[in-house]
């Protein structure tokens, strides 16, 4: 028998970068590039180039000058990838890619014509992009070496919570270590850390539009027997496909835990800035809940609030279901 007042119909918490950053973790994307600058700075070289941001030397930190022209690179580098880096991955410079492969071209021009290049243009840029597949693998390593040490629980009702459900978007395992939530009441959809999650983490672009076009270019290519322009066509493709996050896939894989939903009383959105990449899980969640599901949104800059509010809208939950709340009413 149910007590009067014992029982409590569950609650769907969506979990953003913003949680773990208010239990004072270093996750952010510039965090992830930190690490790579200071682990793996041939990589990031490669990638950052591949969005025309040339390496810069950071040696001498004496030098006024060299000091602030770093900072300007940074604040740069910050503005234009690295503040929404899943977004820019699907922006890389595609016309230097192009002129590049150009300029490859008539070199291999002089030497003999362009007949028969195409299997000696692929082995080019497969050498060339390949540096790409390790991504994720150092996403893996970075997530592995964040402390939770330090991390304390800022969320009372959290604290060995059986009855709610959490869909989490970081790598990290706050919820299950610092808050000790059994792990089949939590969905990492972008995987995480073992033993709470079986999958290791995903980062990137959903843009697949960008792929079908130079697919596309390339097949237009072939019909013309223009072998060099469909091997680069091909190598673009091909390397946004390698940093290329299958929403529909992830959401495939985690289904059972969309179903569970079915019987939720309100979505409470925390840290997370909802951006367009992310929005085909929040509308899976929308699809999923009861009708007049509340959706609290906690916003951590009042300037977020209309676009938060229009991106719910947009995937269909009902302008009276919306209430937007100021992050520090979140906090106990």
């Amino acid at each position: 028998m149910i007590l009067e007042g014992k029982f409590k119909m569950p609650e769907l918490y969506i979990i953003g970068n913003g949680f773990d950053k208010g239990h004072g973790l270093k996750t952010s994307y510039w965090n992830f590039r930190e690490y790579l600058e200071k682990y793996e700075e041939d990589f990031l070289v490669q990638m950052e180039r591949m969005y025309d941001f040339a390496p810069f030397e950071r040696k001498d930190n004496r030098n006024r000058k060299n000091k602030q022209w770093q900072k300007w690179r940074d604040d740069a580098l910050y503005q234009y990838l690295w503040q929404s880096f899943e977004f820019e991955l699907s922006h890389a410079n595609e016309v230097e890619m192009e002129e590049r492969s150009q300029s490859v071209l008539e070199v291999m021009e002089l030497d003999g014509g362009l007949i028969g290049i195409e299997d000696t243009m692929d082995d080019y840029w497969e050498e060339e992009y390949h540096f790409i597949k390790k991504l994720n693998h150092y996403v893996w390593k970075w997530a592995k070496q964040i402390r939770l040490n330090k991390a304390y629980p800022r969320k009372t009702c959290f604290i060995r919570n059986t009855e709610d459900y959490f869909l989490t978007f970081n790598y990290t395992s706050v919820l299950e270590r610092v808050y000790q939530i059994s792990s089949d009441r939590i969905c990492h959809i972008h995987g995480g850390l073992t033993p709470y999650c079986k999958e290791r983490p995903v980062l990137g672009h959903g843009n697949v539009d960008i792929i079908d076009i130079y697919r596309e270019k390339a097949k237009r290519a072939d019909d013309e027997f223009d072998e060099g322009p469909k091997s680069i066509y091909h190598a673009i493709a091909k390397f946004y496909e390698r940093i290329f996050k299958d929403t529909n896939q992830q959401i495939n894989v985690h289904r059972d835990f969309f179903q569970n939903l079915v019987d939720i009383t309100s979505v409470n959105i925390i840290g997370h800035s909802m951006s367009e990449v992310d929005l085909p899980y929040f509308q899976t969640v929308q699809l999923y809940s009861p009708e007049k599901t509340i959706w609290n949104t906690y916003y951590y800059d009042k300037d977020e609030q209309d676009s938060m509010k229009e991106r719910l809208l947009s995937i269909g939950v009902m302008k009276e279901e919306i209430y937007m709340r100021d992050v520090k009413e979140f906090w106990d």
